[in-house]
C-alpha cells in the first residue's frame, strides 16, 4: 500500500504573501500593492489574487475596489497561471473580467494548456454555461484576444466548445437564447480556424448514456457539421 503522505509534496506555505498584500491593502497604496505582487512568486501571486476575490465577495460595499487591486496588478504583472482554473463560473469571470481586459490575457493558458474558457465550460457545477455571455463579449472589439481563446487547443488537441462537449456531464437541453449563442461561437470558431474533424471520435469516446445524450449529440452535431444519424 502506497504511503500517501510521504510522496505527497506539500503545498506551498503562501501565508506571508498573502498577510503582506492585506498590509498593503490597507496602506492605500497603489505603488506598494504593486511592488508586494511583484515581489511575490506566482502561486503568491494566485493567492494574493484568490484573496482579492474572497474579499470582494464577503465585502460587497469594497468589491470595486478589490477588483481594481487585481486588475492593477494582473495589467503591470501578468496573470498568473494558476489563477486560470479558478476562472470557471460567472462570479469569478465577474470579478477577474476587467483584469482579463485591461491585461489582454484572455488566452493565457495554464500548465494544462487551458485557457479560462477551457476551465468555465468543462466546470459540472455549471449546468448551463454561460455561452451567451461569452458571445456577447465577443461583439466589443477591446475583446479581440477573446477570440484568440476560442480556438487555442489544450495539450489534449481540444478547444475550449470540445472540452464542453466531451467533459461536461451535465447533459441538458439549453435555452433557446444559449443556444443560438452556441450556434454562433461554433461560426465564430469555424472562420477563425477551422475545426479538427479528428477530434470527433476523442469527444464521442467520452460520452455516458442517459435520457439527455440525444441533447449532447446535437451539439456535437452543429460543432463539426454532421448529421446526428451519423453519431447514434
Amino acid at each position: 500500500m502506497v504511503n500517501n503522505k510521504k510522496n505527497a509534496q506539500a503545498a506551498p506555505d503562501t501565508t506571508a504573501a498573502v498577510t503582506g498584500m492585506i498590509q498593503a491593502i490597507h496602506s492605500h497604496s497603489l505603488a506598494r500593492i504593486l511592488s508586494c505582487f511583484e515581489q511575490a512568486t506566482q502561486t503568491e501571486r494566485s493567492a494574493q489574487l484568490r484573496h482579492c476575490f474572497e474579499a470582494a465577495s464577503n465585502h460587497a460595499s469594497n468589491y470595486e475596489h478589490y477588483q481594481n487591486i487585481a486588475a492593477h496588478c494582473v495589467t503591470h504583472h501578468g496573470l498568473p497561471s494558476g489563477v486560470i482554473a479558478g476562472i470557471n463560473n460567472s462570479e469569478r469571470l465577474d470579478f477577474f473580467m476587467p483584469a482579463l481586459q485591461a491585461a489582454n490575457a484572455f488566452n493565457i493558458t495554464n500548465h494544462q494548456g487551458n485557457t479560462f474558457l477551457h476551465c468555465l465550460f468543462a466546470n459540472p457545477q455549471n449546468q448551463i454555461p454561460p455561452f451567451n455571455y461569452i458571445r456577447s463579449l465577443l461583439l466589443f472589439e477591446r475583446n479581440e484576444s477573446l477570440a484568440d481563446a476560442l480556438v487555442v487547443r489544450n495539450h489534449q488537441g481540444l478547444s475550449a466548445l470540445e472540452v464542453y462537449l466531451g467533459f461536461n456531464p451535465n447533459y441538458c437541453e439549453l435555452p433557446q437564447h444559449e443556444l443560438a449563442a452556441w450556434l454562433a461561437l461554433c461560426e465564430a470558431q469555424r472562420k477563425l480556424s477551422g475545426v479538427n474533424i479528428d477530434n470527433l471520435d476523442k469527444v464521442m469516446s467520452q460520452l455516458h448514456t442517459g435520457p439527455l445524450r440525444q441533447e449532447r449529440l446535437t451539439l456535437i452535431a452543429s460543432y463539426y457539421q454532421v448529421s446526428v444519424n451519423s453519431l447514434s
